[in-house]
This record gives C-alpha cells, structure tokens and sequence, in this order.
C-alpha cells in the first residue's frame, strides 16, 4: 500500500506559502504604500495632461507664427517687386534719356562741325578775296609808280596835251589827244585807267576823226583790256571817221593809246571813260 508524503515534509511547504501569503496582503494594505501610489498615479496623470495641454498652445502659437511670418514675407516679396520694377523702369527711362541725349549731343556736334566748316569756307573765300584786292592794289600801285618814274603824269581831268602813261583818277573823266585844232604829226600818247576791283570802264565816243589808211597802220587808237593778259577791245585799231561803238571793259583797267605817223593829222577823238559796277 502506498503511503503518501510524510507530514514532516509538507509541513515546512505549507508554512512558506502561508508566510507568502500574509506577506502579500500586509504589504497591500499598508497604509504608507498605498499613498504613494496613489500620489506616483495622479503625478503622472495630470503631468501627462499639462503636457499635451502645452503643447498643443505651444504648436498652435507656432503655427500662427509661422503663418504671420509667411504672410509677411509674402507681402515683403511683393513690395519687393515692386520696387524692383520700379527701379527697372527708372534705369529704362535713364537710358532712354542717355540714349535721346546721346543723339541730340551728335546733331549738336554736326551742327557744329557744319557751321565750323562754312565759316573756314567764308574765312578762306574772304582771305582769298582780300589777298586777290591786294594784290591789285599792289599792281596798280607799281604801275603807277613805273608811270611816274617814267615821267608819265597823274591827272583827275582831261589832259590838254598828249603824253604817255598817264593815270586817270577820277572815276569819270574825258580824253582827248589835244584841246581843239588838230593832233601833231609823230604823236604818241596813252592814258592808265584803273579802278578797284568790282568795277569795269564804259567808254563813250563823243567826236572821232583820224587818218583812214588800211589796217589802220598811218593813225590808229587802240583800247587794251587787263592788266597781265591784255586783249584788244573790238578785236582791232580803229581809224578813219566813224566813231567806234560804245564799249565796256571786262576788268578793271584799260589802257587807251593813240598813235600818228608823219602825213596827215585831223581833229582826233575825244571819249567819255566812267567806272561801273560788275
């Protein structure tokens, strides 16, 4: 027959798991314990509260922030631009302007360097005018000179008697190779007649009567045009007792000679000479 366990050795089983057991309830039921873990509870519970409490106003402040600052930096954005576009329109118009400026500074200087131009043109025409009078003044000066070296003499009227080179001063006068009768055998005479430049000489006949011979080769008169290239007025002499047609020179100076030979000699000639303008 089997016999079940000793009772010697259950015994000190039993006692540990009453000891265990009363343990457990006075541990729960002290007071001291159970405080704390009521207070450990409501700690955490109401700290866990204030947290989520806090941060969902924080997250929420952040958020308004955080749309304020966008706003504002949207509206910063845009005043920006503004200005920017601003600023572009500005440098547009400077250039523009620059650009305008720029042109009207090139007519200016082509108006300029034109008129600059036609007055060096002017200048150079008058100098060249001025030294071209000089010149003829010079000129007639030095024949003038030659004349009265050459014992020619200067008279503002008709001169009574016939000699050569002489200088007219008047700008109107009358010629004539002698006053009244009639002009010697062997005769030579010439008259200067210079006026400024401008001017030409008219030459009227009012009396004419020479020798008439062919070509005029016995007593002639001739009237020279110019001073260094001297042509014949009329193409030739004139002679006999028509009078020649009136005539005007083509510059400012003539030079009237009359010559006779050793035959013959008549009431001569008598001339109107005036200066008119060119």
């Amino acid at each position: 027959m089997a016999r079940g366990p000793s009772f010697a050795l259950l015994l000190p089983l039993l006692l540990m798991g009453t000891l265990t057991l009363v343990c457990s309830q006075e541990c729960s039921d002290d007071p001291a314990t159970s405080l704390v873990d009521q207070l450990v509870g409501l700690v955490g519970e109401r700290a866990g509260r204030a947290c989520d409490v806090c941060s969902g106003v924080v997250m929420t402040k952040v958020e308004a922030v955080s749309a304020e600052v966008s706003t504002a930096k949207e509206e910063r954005q845009k005043e920006l631009g503004d200005v920017r576009e601003l600023v572009r329109g500005v440098q547009e118009e400077s250039q523009r302007e620059r650009e305008g400026t720029n042109v009207k500074l090139e007519e200016l200087m082509s108006e300029i360097a034109a008129v600059s131009q036609d007055a060096n043109n002017n200048l150079t025409t008058v100098a060249q005018q001025l030294r071209s009078e000089i010149e003829n003044l010079k000129t007639m000066l030095e024949n003038i000179q030659t004349f009265i070296k050459g014992g020619a003499r200067t008279s503002r009227d008709a001169p009574s008697t016939c000699a050569e080179n002489q200088v007219m001063l008047a700008s109107m006068g009358y010629l004539a190779p002698v006053e009244s009768g009639k002009y010697e055998n062997n005769t030579d005479c010439s008259w200067v007649i210079e006026r400024p430049p401008g001017y030409k000489i008219k030459i009227t006949w009012l009396m004419f009567a020479l020798e008439r011979c062919t070509d005029c080769k016995c007593d002639y008169v001739e009237i020279w045009d110019g001073t260094t290239t001297k042509e014949l007025i009329g193409g030739r002499r004139f002679c006999g007792y028509l009078d020649p047609p009136t005539m005007t020179s083509s510059s400012n100076r003539v030079e009237i000679k009359f010559h006779s030979n050793s035959a013959g000699n008549y009431a001569g000639f008598k001339i109107k000479y005036e200066s008119v303008e060119d």
